[in-house]
This record gives structure tokens, C-alpha cells and sequence, in this order.
């Protein structure tokens, strides 16, 4: 939703209460005086009992907010949020709406913060990952060895399921921090190792953040882009079934050449070789994983959560070209699997081809190498062929096991004049 540039009141203020709910700024404290309605939740609303405007709890759904906003335009509001506003916060929900003109945040210390002042240690270091309201398994396509996380959670992702995680990544030697109702009377903060979490029965506040630091070997999860055939699950014997090869996968991605806020198709994604490793190491971007295949399409989903790709990388089930009609324009897209129709693929995809994007398309049977030829044409298109073998075993001695050759196609569309 485009952001309304026709609000009609006064600015309105966001107010972030810290730990400590009356320590706010001069700002902050005459902005809450001066209001003539305050919206928070429950408990900010009962941590500032003293002010004498109108006060109203959140919607529920929380998209109701905007509504409440707009019948109260002509009002002096303020809203009440945890921390810093702009941190994973209400913020972004409110910039949806309004220009930052008509916003005026105040921000507070955020919990992770809080939680890093306990700890004792500097946090401009860590990684942020907001788990609240996201999948678990999001937090997989993170995860890297000797790294210190800060960790915003919900009921879903509680400390013995985070710790789960990091033992089946291999990370069991892990440091977990848990700073549970900072700044109340009933505050803890505890440290645990994570393979020894999962082995106890604990109990947590479900007001609580986590700091971790990843220790152990590792080495299940990836940490740089070329996954090990074998990792993926395809129904066939590791490393086999429908996926690209790690060697023309790579050339794939690299002719792609993902950017951040980009959007992709991946069209005939198979078990999903290309897609994950896509949405997996361009995290900023979104992939549409095209595949009609029913089997395919359940190992796609195996791989996507296997692997943490389940922010960004969306399966889309059915058979191209019909299915891309309610895809946004992507300006990357892959094509891999044709189905013996890969001209008319490459005709549809080109045709929703964002102007400066790039097209890769790839062939193996002679039919399918006619088709991006023919395709091509007097175009300048990138052509890359590539043969690869594995060393493999025969009768005791090492034999280099060859691959069917791979044609790699890549077409860049000129922008509009």
C-alpha cells in the first residue's frame, strides 16, 4: 500500500518505552502530555497511568490500526511501542501509511540492547534476526559458525526450540543467553549450552529475547553458496534426482546475478537446486519457485525449510506459462525445466522480463538447444557450455564419471527508450 501524502491532522508521535516505562525523553514526556488520544498495548497503557487523554488498547487484527488512525485524524495521537519503533518495530507498519513527514518517532532502548548491556558485551557486532511473527526455520538461513546473534522472539520460538535448532546444525556447543521480563521485578537472566537446553525441561517467561553465540563444529547448514548435491532431498539416491548439478548450479547463479529487492521466477524448479541457493544467499530478494511436478513440489518444500529459505522463496504450483499470470514482473528468472515446451516459455517469460533484467535458460537435449538458438537469434546473448565429471570408483581404481553437457544461455533485456 502506497503511503498517504493527504493526512490531515497534526504529526503523529511514536513513543518507544524502554525498560524502564518512565524513562523518557523531554520530547518524548511533552508529546504524551500534549496528546489527545494514546494507543498501546495493554501493558504500555498500564505503565503510564497518570495521563488523562483517552486511551485505547491495539486492534485485534492489528490492521485495524490504520482505521482508528484515519477516524482520529483531526486528533493529537500518540502511539505506544516497545524500544526503538524503527527496530523491527511498529514503524515499518506505520511508514506503509504515512510519509515519514507526518511521522515523529521516539525511540527508547530496545530489549537487545537491554539484553547485550546485562551480558556485558559490545553488540555492534551481532547479527539481528527478529523471529517474532516469522518461521522458526527462517532462523537456519542465518546460522554460521562463530557468530553472535541477537534473537527477538514469540511463543513459537522459545529458547529449547532455538537450541534445537542449533544442535541439529551442529552448532550443540552454542552459548545461549536468555534475558527474560527486562526491566520488571520478576527479571532473569540466564545462560544455558544448547545441547544441554534441550536435554532439561525449562520453563521461560514468553517475554524474553535471546543472545546467542554459535560454537561447534557445524558444517550441516552451509555457509557458502554451492550446497553439496547430496544435502538436497530428491527421492532418489543422495546427490541424484532432479537438480542441477553444484558445478552448473553455481554458473547459473552467477549469470543470474541476484540484486537485493529483486524479484525471481525460477521456472521448472525441480526439487528446487537452484531456488533455494537463489532465495538462500540473496536473502533481500524474492523467488518464485515454479514447479508442476506433485513429487518435485513436495521435495521443494523439504528443501525450502531444510535449508531456511522460507522468508523469501515462494512455491508456486502449477505449469508455466499459465502459472506466472499472478506473478509480479521479475527482474531475474531462470528457466531449467521445460517440459519440451521451452520455446514458448522463453517467449512468455521474455515478454514479463523487466526492462535491464536478465534471462538464463539452460538445455541438454538437442530439441531443447535448437529452442535457445532459435530463441537467441541476432540477440547478444552470454553462451556458456558446461561438462562436468566426478571422480567415482570402478573395479578399485578412480574413473572421472561424466555428466551430460549443459548449455547455459544468458539474455539481458535492454531498457525502454
Amino acid at each position: 500500500m502506497a503511503a498517504e501524502t493527504d493526512w490531515p491532522g497534526p504529526p503523529v508521535h511514536v513513543i518507544g518505552l524502554g525498560t524502564e516505562a518512565r524513562a523518557l525523553g523531554r520530547a518524548a514526556r511533552a508529546a504524551l502530555e500534549q496528546a489527545e488520544l494514546i494507543i498501546g498495548a495493554s501493558p504500555h497503557l498500564a505503565a503510564l497511568p497518570d495521563l488523562s487523554a483517552e486511551q485505547r488498547p491495539y486492534p485485534s487484527p492489528m490492521s485495524g490500526l490504520w482505521a482508528m488512525l484515519r477516524a482520529s485524524a483531526d486528533r493529537r495521537i500518540a502511539i505506544l511501542a516497545s524500544g526503538d519503533p524503527l527496530f523491527y518495530g511498529i514503524g515499518m507498519t506505520l511508514l506503509r501509511h504515512l510519509p515519514s513527514n507526518h511521522l515523529v518517532f521516539h525511540p527508547n532502548v530496545s530489549s537487545l540492547q537491554a539484553a547485550f548491556a546485562r551480558l556485558g558485551r559490545p553488540w555492534q557486532d551481532a547479527q539481528w534476526l527478529s523471529l517474532h511473527g516469522r518461521p522458526l526455520a527462517s532462523l537456519r538461513a542465518a546460522l554460521q559458525g562463530n557468530r553472535l546473534y541477537g534473537l527477538l522472539t514469540d511463543r513459537d520460538s522459545s529458547p529449547v526450540a532455538i537450541a534445537q535448532i542449533l544442535v541439529e546444525a551442529g552448532f550443540g556447543e552454542s552459548r545461549l543467553w536468555v534475558a527474560e521480563d527486562l526491566g520488571a521485578d520478576q527479571e532473569r537472566f540466564r545462560s544455558f549450552q544448547a545441547d544441554e537446553l534441550t536435554e532439561t525441561a525449562r520453563e521461560f517467561s514468553p517475554l524474553n529475547v535471546v543472545i546467542l553465540e554459535t560454537r561447534g563444529p557445524g558444517g550441516i547448514l552451509p555457509e557458502f553458496p554451492g550446497i553439496p548435491d547430496d544435502r538436497f532431498s530428491t527421492g532418489a539416491e543422495p546427490g541424484k534426482g532432479l537438480l542441477s548439478k553444484r558445478e552448473v548450479r553455481l554458473s547459473i547463479l552467477s549469470l543470474l546475478a541476484p540484486r537485493a529487492g529483486e524479484i525471481g521466477w525460477d521456472v521448472g524448479a525441480g526439487c528446487g537446486g537452484v531456488s533455494v541457493e537463489w532465495a538462500r544467499w540473496n536473502s533481500r530478494g524474492r523467488v518464485y519457485a515454479v514447479e508442476a511436478h506433485p513429487e518435485r513440489l513436495a521435495h521443494l518444500a523439504i528443501n525450502r525449510e531444510r535449508f531456511g529459505a522460507v522468508a523469501n522463496l515462494q512455491v508456486i504450483a502449477g505449469r508455466a506459462p499459465e502459472a506466472l499470470g499472478e506473478l509480479p514482473d521479475p527482474q531475474a528468472v531462470f528457466i531449467g525445466g521445460s517440459s519440451g515446451s521451452l520455446r514458448d516459455m522463453l517467449e512468455a517469460v521474455w515478454a514479463r522480463l523487466s526492462p535491464g533484467g536478465r534471462l538464463v535458460a539452460s538445455a541438454v537435449t538437442e530439441d531443447s538447444r535448437v529452442d535457445l538458438h532459435g530463441f537467441a537469434g541476432a540477440r547478444a546473448a552470454e553462451w556458456t557450455e558446461l561438462s562436468v565429471a566426478r571422480g567415482e570408483s570402478l573395479a578399485g581404481q578412480r574413473v572421472m564419471r561424466p555428466y551430460l553437457p549443459v548449455l547455459l544461455m544468458k539474455l539481458e533485456k535492454s531498457h525502454e527508450r
